[in-house]
């Protein structure tokens, strides 16, 4: 899913709650709307939506009341910092290989008790990586401040900051720094070459680099 379709779909405090609800176990709609205080007209439009953006599927028991759930995993991460802006989403899948060892390590005769012990374990391997990846970002952009002090002593305008700031994230067409940056490929070029003369920059198979 588009990860800024999925923001402003979020940025609904019902739709929200819907999902959080839902989160739980599937339920239909006049317990939604009961459970959240809200009508059951605008339960079924936020529903819809959602639907239409695959967050929700629909489906029918044996008694014919249609129930809906969450239809799949999706994760969403934002990140805003004076140097970055990033919001991507992902799905979050487990491969076949390893679905088949879960089930046959914890089939029928596995306990609620195994079951928590498996989860417990996980929980806290995915704090402990996130943890990491928190301490990596925090240093990525301790990194990138110091790089951007450095490129105002080097950078003769706000363009030529914006091309080595671009660069630093690695090697880059003439037509991708375009586009990034919003700039015509000739004014591009035009930089890009100043740069190669003061020897900031260098080029290498239609590439650039910092040099």
């Amino acid at each position: 899913m588009d990860s800024a379709q999925l923001l402003d779909i979020l940025g609904n405090e019902n739709r929200r709650r819907i999902l959080q609800l839902l989160s739980r176990r599937p339920y239909y709609v006049s317990e939604i709307s009961e459970q959240l205080e809200v009508g059951p007209k605008a339960v079924i439009e936020h529903l819809d939506l959602l639907s239409r953006a695959g967050l929700v599927e629909f489906y029918t028991n044996n008694q014919r009341r249609k129930y809906c759930h969450i239809a799949h995993n999706i994760r969403l991460e934002v990140f805003v910092s004076p140097h970055s802006y990033e919001v991507k989403s992902e799905p979050v899948m487990i491969d076949a290989k390893e679905r088949k060892r879960l089930r046959r390590e914890y089939g029928s005769t596995s306990t609620l008790s195994s079951f928590s012990d498996e989860l417990q374990r996980l929980w806290s391997l995915r704090q402990e990586l996130t943890l990491a990846q928190q301490s990596a970002q925090a240093m990525i952009e301790e990194l990138r401040d110091m790089c951007a002090k450095a490129i105002e002593h080097i950078a003769s305008d706000y363009l030529e900051a914006e091309i080595l700031q671009s660069l630093m994230k690695g090697a880059q067409t003439t037509e991708m720094l375009s586009k990034e940056l919003g700039v015509p490929p000739y004014e591009i070029e035009k930089w890009l070459y100043r740069l190669e003369e003061n020897r900031v920059v260098k080029k290498e198979r239609e590439r650039w680099y910092i040099n």
